[in-house]
């Protein structure tokens, strides 16, 4: 691209004509909570289904809702001129206690053409609590579903039987129950088996095996199953590197779909904010191993300074507490709408201690034109894309404590107070860093190729 050239003017997908191919038939599940989760792999996900269906191809996904989320997913899809058919399963599941269920999975197609296959999560978590459904979950894999639970049968029915009625040409996963029903699908030569890795902790093997809850529940048989995949994913090469290292596993490493990046409402580049006149400092999901003390350390040596979080799946009760015990912190709900982020923040920090995957938010935040403050943990620094601030913290090494969490080891925050003093009282550096942030961030997503998960994706089929 010619120097000068605004590249927020020029279409993501100018010079990449649509492959002429044979169409593709694409069954996702998901594993996150709900429909519109905080959670970075199912946005990931969600998007890479999106562009997919850009693309001409089919796709659906088994999710999870709660309350009204269906109802305003149809909605929306009936704005957009999409009929929804909302249609209802009934699925009896019994408990261990002889206590009957009825899951109510609903499906529709949303305002993209998706098919969703929607489990309640809310009668989900009652009918498979979650250390039992782990349990089950193991029992099945290790002895077959001869030897499994009624509710777990329930839901092989259910996810069989749904990809039977899809018909795909590939299916793709990131936990070991899928793996293991695809496995053994009488449909089972008709599709490829595609694993995606989000997680470290999702792998059967290395320091960070089953570090969370449900990620890697059998690992002498998962990591057998994923070596009988047709492909896998992973989402940065600090996860490829990982799996190479401690599993010999070879993985294929693809950064997120570019829809992925996009505003989510248009699809178009992210409005840049121009947010010099700002005073707050956000930073997403404050947990231990995302750098929970590193934030109690800025916010206690600059009192002066506002910061605001937004709790998400690792933000715990004791956390939280020790947020709320100083007054420069606030605390804001888990919010589907990063727009309210983007909109309010001066500067975002991302000061993980973990092997990070990607860390969508400090790509997302770069794209706007918001500086921030990464550690460079795992893959945070490929998502940092080579703009400042990335500074080198004390990474768990997957020593545990007696509860089951990561040890965090201690660190050294006078880097972090150097560079957020910087930017959030030298006006001159925070504009001139915001528009090196915006520029390099878009001609990162520039120099994406759209269809390399499409072309992937089509080169299976070439292969038996």
């Amino acid at each position: 691209m010619p120097d000068g050239v605004d590249m927020r003017k020029v279409p993501l997908a100018a010079s990449q004509p649509p492959i002429p191919e044979a169409q593709m038939r694409i069954f996702l599940v998901q594993t996150a909570q709900g429909l519109t989760p905080s959670s970075g792999g199912y946005k990931a996900n969600v998007n890479f289904l999106r562009q997919m269906r850009d693309f001409g191809h089919e796709a659906a996904q088994i999710c999870y809702g709660f309350g009204k989320e269906v109802e305003w997913f149809a909605e929306r899809a009936t704005d957009k001129g999409i009929k929804p058919d909302v249609q209802t399963i009934d699925l009896d599941v019994t408990d261990p206690k002889n206590i009957t269920y009825n899951m109510k999975v609903i499906t529709f197609n949303d305002e993209y053409g998706i098919k969703n296959i929607v489990i309640s999560r809310d009668i989900f978590n009652h009918a498979y609590p979650v250390k039992e459904f782990f349990v089950d979950t193991k029992a099945y894999l290790e002895n077959g579903e001869e030897h499994a639970t009624e509710r777990i049968k329930s839901l092989i029915h259910l996810f069989s039987t749904q990809i039977k009625e899809f018909r795909p040409t590939h299916v793709m996963f990131n936990d070991a129950l899928t793996m293991s029903i695809t496995c053994t699908h009488e449909d089972r030569a008709l599709f490829k088996r595609v694993a995606i890795i989000h997680t470290a902790e999702q792998l059967p093997f290395g320091p960070f095996c089953a570090g969370i809850d449900g990620h890697c529940v059998s690992a002498k048989l998962e990591n057998k199953m994923l070596r009988d995949l047709d492909r896998i994913w992973s989402v940065s090469k600090a996860i490829q590197s990982y799996a190479k290292e401690h599993g010999n596993l070879h993985t294929e490493y693809f950064v997120h779909s570019t829809r992925t990046y996009m505003d989510a409402e248009t699809g178009a580049m992210p409005l840049v904010r121009h947010n010099v006149d700002k005073d707050e400092v956000g930073m997403i999901n404050p947990c231990p191993h995302k750098g929970l003390s590193i934030l109690l350390a800025l916010a206690k040596s600059l009192p002066d300074i506002k910061f605001v979080t937004w709790k998400s799946w690792g933000s715990e009760p004791q956390h939280l507490a020790q947020l709320e015990a100083l007054p420069n912190i606030e605390i804001q709900a888990t919010t589907e709408n990063t727009d309210e982020i983007w909109d309010r923040i001066k500067v975002l920090i991302a000061p993980s201690v973990w092997l990070e995957a990607w860390g969508i938010v400090v790509t997302e935040a770069q794209l706007r034109g918001i500086p921030v403050i990464a550690s460079n943990a795992g893959g945070l620094k490929e998502a940092k894309i080579g703009l400042p601030y990335c500074i080198p913290v004390n990474m768990i090494t997957g020593e545990r404590h007696a509860n089951g969490n990561y040890v965090v080891p201690e660190q050294d925050a006078g880097p972090w107070v150097d560079a957020l003093v910087k930017l959030m009282t030298d006006r001159v550096a925070y504009e001139t860093l915001a528009h090196a942030t915006e520029v390099g961030a878009a001609k990162w997503l520039q120099g994406l190729n759209d269809h390399a998960h499409e072309e992937w994706l089509l080169g299976m089929m070439d292969t038996t």
